[in-house]
């Protein structure tokens, strides 16, 4: 993730870091980021974000992949539900203006009608920008491998369609309070 950029040098770079080195040069008309993660993001990236915003756009994107602890569990995000809220929380309080893009995962194993019910909720509650919905397929060589790809093709095709409407019905609510 573009988070733990610098962790791995010794000279204390991060990523609010190389914002504001970037910032002043010249032609550069606008700097936009991906990918981010819940546990690597930090207040002083969405402050340096706001104080930068002439250039360092107001976007975030941050893949939940599901609002279900269990899930998340599951999937081995190494975040719960209540942590990815205190992220947007903290990133809206420092920028009021930015703006969150998620990617779900729909029809993972094990995931439960209360489970999917979840993510909707979270999608409401922190009303992406934008998101990409996948349906849950084996992946080759990933620890899910291993896991049983135990949802009907069409329950994957049904909770694909409802949070693809949600999301469109946010995305245009959004729109038409600008």
């Amino acid at each position: 993730t573009i988070d733990t950029y610098g962790n791995d040098l010794k000279d204390g770079s991060n990523l609010w870091k190389l914002l504001r080195t970037l910032h002043p040069i010249d032609g550069l008309k606008r700097i936009r980021f991906i990918t981010s993660h819940p546990e690597e993001c930090r207040p002083e990236l969405f402050s340096t974000m706001a104080e930068l915003s002439d250039k360092v756009m107001p976007f975030i994107h941050m893949p939940p992949q599901s609002g279900s602890d269990r899930m998340l569990r599951r999937m081995k995000r190494g975040y719960k539900r209540e942590r990815y809220l205190e992220v947007v929380r903290d990133a809206r309080a420092a920028c009021p203006e930015i703006e969150f893009c998620g990617d779900w995962i729909v029809g993972f194993s094990g995931e439960t009608d209360e489970d999917f019910a979840q993510s909707l909720t979270l999608m409401d509650e922190v009303r992406f920008q934008n998101s990409y919905v996948f349906k849950y397929s084996v992946r080759e060589g990933t620890p899910a491998e291993k896991l049983p790809d135990d949802i009907p093709e069409d329950v994957k095709k049904e909770r694909h369609a409802r949070i693809t409407e949600l999301q469109e019905k946010i995305s245009l609510g959004v729109l038409l309070e600008r």
